[in-house]
């Protein structure tokens, strides 16, 4: 009886050893199913990490070709403007060059026109020069003189007049000093040759005498104030 109980204890032992044994592997096999679900999910999560950062760049790239292309368009758009730009500033240089020489070569025709006038009619004044003629004549240059200032006047050409005015020295070219009674000193009192403007500006000066006193004014107040001092001795 005693060995069937020692049979029993044994088995029993050796059961409890096997289930210890098989705990043990599930145990160790669970751990080796749990540390490589870890690398799986590791490994997912760099995969995904990975991909990500590939889209990311492949995006970036995009995006600064997209940029480039954008840049490369607007640069030819303005490089396209400033040449036709730089054209037409061209083109109106060139027209502005040709309008002043125009200008200069064919601006007195106006006045050439009306000139021709004036040669008529001083034609036609010398065809009727005739010894019993003079005064017909002289109506003739007296016209052809009137006609001449209106042309100048005409076109902004304007006689100064000086006689009897202070001197000014920005329209006035004195030639002499004269002793005269009748201006008084530092006037015009006498015109050598007639001046003109040409609109706002001087075309030709006026040649003038200035009056300055007369010697006699003087000497007359000398011998008034030599009388009165004789005068006063006498006294």
């Amino acid at each position: 009886m005693n060995e069937k109980t020692n049979d029993k204890l044994g088995q029993n032992n050796s059961m409890e050893q096997q289930e210890n044994i098989d705990e043990k592997l599930r145990q160790e096999k669970g751990k080796d199913n749990k540390i490589l679900d870890e690398d799986v999910l590791e490994k997912n999560e760099c995969s995904g990490d990975e991909d990500i950062s590939e889209n990311n760049e492949t995006s970036s790239e995009g995006d600064n070709l997209e940029t480039i292309d954008s840049l490369k368009k607007e640069l030819s758009e303005n490089k396209d403007k400033l040449l036709r730009s730089l054209a037409e500033s061209e083109n109106t240089r060139k027209q502005i060059e040709k309008i002043r020489i125009e200008t200069n070569k064919y601006g007195v025709q106006p006045l050439a026109r009306e000139i021709l006038n004036v040669v008529d009619n001083f034609n036609r004044a010398l065809n009727l020069k005739d010894d019993n003629n003079e005064k017909g004549l002289e109506e003739g240059l007296n016209l052809i003189q009137k006609e001449i200032l209106s042309i100048l006047d005409k076109f902004n050409v304007k006689k100064i007049e000086a006689l009897g005015e202070d001197f000014n020295a920005n329209f006035h070219q004195a030639m002499f000093e004269k002793e005269t009674n009748e201006f008084e000193d530092g006037k015009v009192c006498e015109i050598v040759q007639d001046g003109y403007t040409f609109h706002d500006r001087l075309l030709r000066p006026v040649l003038v005498g200035v009056a300055k006193k007369s010697n006699e004014n003087n000497s007359d107040k000398n011998i008034e104030v030599d009388d009165n001092t004789e005068n006063e001795e006498k006294n």
